[in-house]
């Protein structure tokens, strides 16, 4: 694993000229993740929360920190950011942005920008007790690990959906959240588990569900 000013220079050198997938359309509700990283005694990890039972959606769920876009949000990257403060108590002047993947939507019908963030300095996350029950830090070499992987092919709407999941200590990592470190882990570190021969972000996939 690379240092964390290493992981830096070999993100923006891979995101630099590479075009994310931008999803639009009426029905969907827009929102946006940040995938914190930082060094935790030379040990690359992901900042990740686990989801209260009193949410609305997704109740215990372990996904980055995030939210659906707000009117006063200017930019989904903003949202990504107020998020990331109101959930894990890191304020944008913490986090160097470097980069987003490619937009999913997820058949709760919102489309989800993930962005990828560097926590370079020391910080105390404060986690939000009414939307966070417990945050994880989790090694980004968990995510290169085979045996730590799984997928299924579950059918939605007259089109086959891949859904993976990442196993650590006693959490499953699935979903959505597990889609956007799969695509991270295969962007940054040219690592892909999955077998499946396409995924959630497919055109024709979209096309089946966007309408």
């Amino acid at each position: 694993m690379p240092t964390l000013q290493e992981l830096e220079k070999i993100v923006q050198k891979k995101m630099k000229d590479r075009k994310p997938l931008i999803l639009n359309h009426p029905n969907f509700v827009h929102s946006a993740v940040l995938m914190p990283i930082f060094s935790e005694n030379q040990e690359l990890k992901f900042i990740l929360t686990k989801r209260t039972e009193s949410l609305k959606r997704h109740r215990g769920e372990i996904s980055f920190p995030g939210g659906r876009k707000d009117q006063r949000d200017k930019s989904l990257e903003e949202t990504a950011l107020r998020e990331t403060d109101e959930e894990i108590g890191v304020p944008p002047g913490k986090i160097k942005i470097l980069g987003r993947l490619d937009d999913l939507f997820t058949i709760t019908r919102y489309i989800i920008t993930p962005f990828i963030g560097i926590i370079a300095k020391p910080v105390e996350c404060r986690s939000n007790s009414r939307e966070v029950a417990e945050l994880l830090y989790v090694p980004l070499d968990l995510f290169l690990q085979k045996e730590k992987f799984a997928e299924k092919n579950i059918p939605q709407d007259g089109a086959n959906f891949p859904v993976y999941y990442y196993y650590w200590n006693n959490y499953e990592i699935w979903g959505a959240t597990a889609h956007i470190i799969n695509q991270f882990m295969e962007i940054i570190f040219d690592f892909q588990p999955s077998q499946i021969n396409f995924k959630r972000t497919d055109q024709d996939i979209i096309e089946k569900f966007l309408k």
